[in-house]
């Protein structure tokens, strides 16, 4: 019974309609996507490699699996010894997906990346743009205004892409709906990055005062050239409970920078300026009207600290602006009683599922039963693919998402919690109303 109610669900929630609340495409030329010139090379992209590094790849083996000079001859048997060890993760099941959707290979063997090999020699910026597209994505909010990974020298002394799509010189795409990246803006290190903002904004700083005017047009022409929300992934590199310091106290580091220019600032001693303005900057999102975006649970590579990133300590910073919408990520795996708490609690929090199903698929499903039951539907954001430049990958993770949730959906349909046409009605709001109304896109409602 319950794999026929699964099934009846599922080809109903296939064509419904996306909005994919979190990715990190890039648009280059007015396109999106990268061009992959070698089988493996394509499929170890993103999180598959972090499963490899979790069985024991050493960082130069996963550089010459994604090196596209090397051959796939030459890749193959250290690929198929970390694909065995890794086959089973979620991650990997996204990998699979994607075989079959975008290259008709059911089981991976040497002899099926030949078949990939010619599909690639024949891909298009604009087939990746058709990938999504023909998922029914009707909109990508995209975390891209940074320099690219390979470009962290830049990271406290320049954002070229950001200056760009400032000055209308990067071509709009109308799929793709921007978020502006904070924790560079508050989490000042050298004098260098002061600098830049004082081109960026084209205002001489001279005190923090300065710099917080700056911020605050640097944010405003951001959403007046259509950024939606404001992104802050700090959790990476710092605990998330935020404080309330002093003005006094942010004043006295940051006029380090002003009286010696090659001062520099580690934490914890930055923690006072660090911190106070984020909480300028949430101020800032009230008064511009921005939701914020926050990184909360598995924070993705290896050897870093979950606890620091529970989204239980964003609590004062969620009291404290009441008035500002929070979309806290990735189901704040693996602390779910925490997240349900806060969005049931605090009216201005919601709970987004963003590279949830392909983290833990079990704990995704559970979440949004006991979402269901404990917080009010329209808070919950069902789907972000969170890759770099992928779609192939983020439209597969799409398909296990829709999965996941066909399941949870079935469950709360055999315990009697709801109706068919309210599960059809909550996986529509998942996917497509909620994030549409949250994140002020103008789409038409469905």
């Amino acid at each position: 019974m319950k794999n026929h109610i699964y099934q009846r669900l599922l080809d109903q929630i296939n064509p419904l309609p996306v909005v994919d609340t979190h990715e990190h495409m890039r648009i280059l030329d007015g396109q999106i996507g990268t061009i992959y010139q070698e089988p493996i090379q394509a499929l170890v992209v993103g999180y598959l490699s972090v499963d490899f590094l979790s069985a024991g790849a050493m960082p130069g083996e996963i550089e010459l699996m994604q090196d596209p000079t090397v051959s796939t001859d030459a890749k193959w048997p250290l690929f198929q010894r970390f694909w065995r060890s890794c086959q089973h993760t979620a991650y990997a099941r996204v990998t699979k997906i994607v075989l079959r959707q975008q290259y008709g290979i059911q089981q991976l063997d040497r002899a099926s990346l030949d078949r990939v090999a010619e599909k690639l020699s024949v891909q298009s910026p604009q087939k990746k743009l058709e990938v999504l597209k023909q998922a029914n994505i009707k909109a990508v909010i995209s975390d891209w205004l940074f320099p690219h990974p390979t470009q962290r020298q830049l990271r406290y002394y320049s954002n070229p892409v950001l200056k760009q799509f400032l000055t209308g010189s990067i071509p709009a795409l109308p799929l793709v709906r921007n978020t502006f990246n904070l924790p560079y803006f508050h989490e000042i290190r050298t004098r260098e990055f002061i600098d830049f903002m004082s081109s960026l904004a084209q205002n001489n700083i001279t005190s923090l005062q300065d710099y917080e005017e700056s911020l605050f047009i640097i944010l405003q022409h951001a959403r007046d050239r259509g950024v939606v929300a404001i992104k802050d992934q700090s959790a990476y590199r710092r605990p998330i409970d935020f404080s309330f310091p002093t003005r006094a106290e942010a004043e006295s580091l940051f006029n380090r920078f002003l009286s010696d220019a090659r001062a520099q600032l580690a934490w914890p001693e930055a923690r006072p300026l660090d911190d106070f303005l984020f909480q300028q900057s949430m101020r800032f999102a009230r008064e511009l009207n921005l939701p914020v975006q926050i990184h909360t649970g598995l924070v993705t590579g290896l050897r870093n600290q979950v606890d620091k990133a529970n989204a239980s300590l964003l609590a004062p910073t969620l009291e404290a602006h009441r008035q500002v919408n929070f979309d806290l990520f990735h189901g704040n795996w693996p602390y779910m009683g925490d997240l349900l708490f806060l969005a049931k609690s605090y009216p201005n929090v919601s709970i987004n599922l963003c590279w949830l199903y392909m983290i833990d698929p079990i704990y995704a499903r559970e979440l949004l039963k006991r979402a269901v039951m404990t917080v009010p539907h329209g808070k919950i954001f069902g789907f972000g693919g969170d890759y770099w430049d992928a779609p192939e990958f983020s439209v597969a993770h799409l398909e296990l998402a829709k999965q996941i949730m066909a399941d949870a959906l079935g469950d709360l349909l055999e315990e009697k919690w709801i109706e068919e046409e309210q599960a059809l009605a909550l996986a529509m709001d998942w996917l497509y109303n909620n994030p549409n109304r949250f994140y002020n896109l103008g789409l038409p409602e469905k």
